[in-house]
């Protein structure tokens, strides 16, 4: 990552940054599904998308656990999809 983009996060407020990492977590989802549905593979998981108006007044620990169910969906898809591409 570059220092420019870097500091251009670094300038967001908190509901922005949230966000932020909510869609990067949507990108890298919607590449895996991708990959997996040219693959004949059916996805097995869905990705919050942070609403930054509803979601806003949800605590840290709310947070938290919302990004980490994210990224362990994309784990197991990433899982599924290379155990089904090395048989």
């Amino acid at each position: 990552m570059n220092i420019d983009l870097l500091n251009s996060f670094d300038t967001l407020d908190i509901n922005a940054k949230r966000n932020q990492i909510s869609n990067e977590l949507l990108v890298i989802h919607s590449l895996v599904t991708k990959y997996e549905i040219d693959s004949g593979i059916e996805p097995i998981a869905k990705i919050h998308n942070y609403d930054i108006n509803n979601d806003k007044n949800m605590s840290e620990g709310e947070m938290l656990t919302f990004l980490y169910e994210d990224i362990y969906n994309i784990e197991n898809e990433l899982i599924l999809l290379l155990n089904t591409l090395n048989k």
